[in-house]
């Protein structure tokens, strides 16, 4: 069903908290006329507006179709929405309808009332604030429905005045809202090891248990400590179904297992990041403003997210089955300047050749489009496998002739850029849309400064120093305590704390004064503003500050903020001084994980379509937004809306507010957090155990706990010898991968599984690749 619906069937909606409300109950208008394209005898359209839900009185209309019912009055009317009532005891539901009103001498859609595949009988349908639907007519315009005729027994018409459009009566979520508590977690699951912790809303202090689903005694017992339960150290070791208790109180289902996280949503990433591209995705018209992918303009952080990506975790997306087919361009000045990647190269290598291909071929230069090509370069010693020497050739000479170029190819939208030169100090912060997060230019020239080393560039140090002066002027000037720094950026804000991170921790002797500093001071605002029910980093410190706004209720959708947070605090988390503070930020990096799975006011995953495409999902969003400029209602693993200002610190009762729709930022910082995430997760080790070395990695690739995983880490010897060594899980469900490799002074053959290696060589082991990769060293 795709259309903002407030309250439906019980079986689609979450369980909500709300205070018993005694004011007078809302009225709805009644229109002076009601008309329809039909009506059987007896059954006329009339009945619609009598007060009777029963099917004793009902509109039934002939067969064919479409269908329509027409509200007519006396004077223009904004209105909230409606109630709908229809179908046959229970049953016979209108299917696909959707809420036209009357404007400028032409019907126009209500965005959020366009209803496909629906099958409930009682459904109460706001009207999104994104549209004023002022009018003197309205119209319910069905095209689908069982047998070709429609059954409506009642309309409510409900004005704007009402505020949010009010529960249907008699529907059983009304109680079930009344509830004096209710559990909110992860719906799908929790990685072992990792903090897990839920809400209970206005619960009293007290204890609480986790059973088996299916019931029988509990495993495992806590105290509820204001409004927060925390079972971290709960550590089941099977795939089984769990629930925490509070009194008579349940939450939904959920396991708890190795890389949980990753295992349900690392597929997914690549799914949205191959449906959504511009051109060749799932809806391939054309896209204003559109590059690489749909609706991405020039800050989509693509290959800042990708990137990263494989180079934390390559064996994991190495492994997965191959969707992308490549297709030649019908117009050459899309793409193709690139030649083909490899056909069996992965997915996320084949999305991360179009990403650049785009860039080079359309000539975009732009200064935040041209710094993605930075990433494709840095990672090019991981990428060359799959990838013609020639897509190196033509990014790099393009990256270095257009760096310093102060002139884009043309303006952008949203584009705050006053000059293009990536030497340049940029002091201005962008507003709230992200579209120029403070430090965009600190990584990008810290990832060219590595590759103008590997080049043998006279200019390599001129990268480094681009971005530590550009650090510099941060550590001075930027305020913490203004959230226009921080999560003000939306989902920019990554962007801003990871390239700082790894300028300390790559380049500490030549980091500016007072980094450190400036870091610590970060995570302690986290910290401050987390402090709450949720463990929800809020915008401000004002009790009322929890998520961006703007002029308009719709502003601002930041579901990229919070599931973006994750990847500045684990490229922080090793430059953090202070153990409680590092435990602290560990727990909200995995909060605002739990927040997109429903541990949220809401109740909802961020996803749409989370009940359907992840594992253990009940609750998705409530809407997808049908159309807009990206059209990415129809691919998979959309990230559409998280819970809105209004929401906070717990009013679930506002329902649909706020705008929600799809967006590639909105999934490229989840992207990054996965990357961030897979290192902080991961280690490799060596150890000598005579002619043999014990290789041992830790890393998320047990997605299958009844199948025995493997990876590739690559071993060089100081002799010169190189080898991808297959990496097996010690069991079925272990976190831990090893292999035993023979050494031996001369081996046969360069790849023939012993390493060419003396007793006193140096032997160095990898995983992944760089700033994101596991490095082991044994010396001999």
């Amino acid at each position: 069903m795709r259309a903002c619906l407030l309250l439906a069937v019980l079986s689609t909606c979450p369980v909500f908290l709300a205070t018993a409300y005694a004011a007078p109950a809302p009225k709805p208008l009644h229109p002076a006329s009601v008309t329809a394209s039909s009506s059987k005898p007896g059954c006329s359209a009339a009945l619609v507006l009598d007060g009777d839900t029963s099917i004793a009185s009902r509109w039934l209309s002939n067969g064919g179709g479409p269908h329509w019912l027409q509200f007519d009055f006396n004077k223009p009317q904004t209105l909230a929405g409606l109630h709908l009532h229809s179908g046959y005891k229970g049953e016979q539901a209108l299917s696909d309808f959707t809420v036209q009103f009357w404007r400028d001498e032409t019907w126009v859609d209500v965005p959020s009332a366009n209803v496909t595949g629906n099958k409930a009988s009682a459904l109460a349908l706001a009207f999104d604030d994104t549209i004023t639907v002022t009018t003197t007519k309205l119209r319910l315009w069905i095209t689908k429905t069982p047998g070709n005729i429609a059954r409506v027994a009642e309309v409510a018409v409900w004005p704007s005045s009402v505020g949010n459009v009010p529960p249907l009566p008699g529907d059983a979520n009304a109680a079930l809202r009344a509830a004096p508590v209710v559990v909110f977690l992860n719906q799908s699951g929790f990685n072992s090891g990792a903090p897990k912790r839920f809400t209970v809303p206005g619960g009293a202090d007290g204890p609480f248990e986790i059973h088996p689903a299916g019931g029988g005694a509990p495993v495992f017992k806590g105290k509820l400590q204001n409004d927060v339960g925390d079972f971290t150290e709960f550590e089941p070791g099977d795939p089984n179904d769990y629930v925490v208790a509070v009194g008579t109180l349940r939450s939904v289902p959920f396991r708890v297992g190795p890389f949980w996280l990753e295992r349900v949503t690392t597929q997914r990433t690549v799914d949205f990041m191959i449906d959504s591209r511009h051109h060749v995705g799932n809806d391939r018209s054309k896209c204003v403003g559109s590059y690489g992918w749909r609706d991405d303009h020039h800050f989509g952080w693509e290959l800042h997210t990708l990137v990263p990506q494989w180079l934390s975790n390559p064996s994991a997306y190495a492994r997965l089955p191959r969707q992308i087919t490549y297709e030649a361009p019908s117009n050459p000045r899309l793409w193709g300047k690139l030649h083909p990647p490899s056909a069996d190269a992965p997915d996320l290598v084949k999305l991360i050749h179009w990403g650049a291909d785009v860039i080079v071929t359309q000539s975009t230069t732009h200064e935040l489009m041209k710094s993605q090509l930075a990433f494709f370069l840095y990672a090019w010693p991981v990428l060359k496998d799959h990838l013609p020497a020639q897509n190196y050739e033509v990014v790099r000479d393009f990256a270095f002739a257009h760096w310093a170029a102060p002139a884009a190819d043309h303006r952008y939208p949203y584009d705050e850029s006053n000059e293009h030169d990536l030497f340049a100090l940029k002091t201005k912060i962008g507003n709230t849309k992200g579209a120029y997060p403070p430090g965009f230019s600190i990584q990008p020239n810290l990832l060219l400064h590595e590759v103008a080393k590997r080049e043998g560039r006279p200019d390599a140090d001129r990268y480094l120093a681009a971005a530590v002066r550009q650090a510099a002027w941060m550590v001075a000037n930027l305020d913490w305590n203004d959230p226009l720094t921080t999560k003000g950026q939306r989902m920019s804000e990554f962007i801003t704390v990871t390239g700082l991170a790894q300028l300390l921790a790559e380049y500490p002797a030549r980091a500016p004064a007072g980094l450190a500093e400036k870091l610590n001071a970060w995570a302690a605002v986290v910290i401050r503003r987390s402090a709450n029910l949720w463990d929800f980093r809020k915008l401000g410190d004002a009790p009322d500050q929890w998520t961006p706004t703007g002029e308009k209720p719709t502003m601002w959708n930041e579901p990229g903020n919070v599931v973006g947070l994750p990847a500045a605090i684990f490229a922080a988390l090793p430059l953090i001084t202070d153990q409680a503070a590092s435990a602290r930020l560990n727990q909200i990096a995995w909060s605002h994980f739990d927040a997109m799975f429903g541990r949220n006011p809401t109740g909802r995953h961020f996803s749409y379509d989370a009940a359907r495409e992840i594992e253990g999902v009940e609750h998705g969003w409530y809407v997808q937004h049908a159309g807009g400029i990206g059209r990415l209602e129809e691919a998979r693993f959309v990230i559409d809306g998280s819970a809105k200002n209004q929401h906070f610190p717990f009013n679930p009762e506002a329902g649909n507010v706020g705008w929600t729709e799809g967006w590639i930022q909105h999934n490229t910082p989840f992207n990054l957090s996965l990357a961030y995430l897979a290192r902080s997760e991961s280690s490799l080790t060596l150890i000598r155990e005579g002619d043999t070395l014990l290789v041992r990695l830790c890393a998320p690739l047990n997605f299958d706990y009844a199948k025995v995983e493997s990876g590739v880490v690559t071993l060089v010897s100081a002799s010169g010898d190189r080898e991808s060594v297959k990496v097996t899980e010690e069991s079925a469900s272990s976190r831990f991968l090893s292999a035993r490799v023979k050494t031996a002074p001369a081996s046969t053959a360069p790849g023939d599984g012993t390493l060419q290696a003396k007793p006193s060589d140096t032997v160095t082991a990898t995983y992944g690749f760089g700033y994101l990769g596991q490095h082991a060293k044994l010396d001999h």
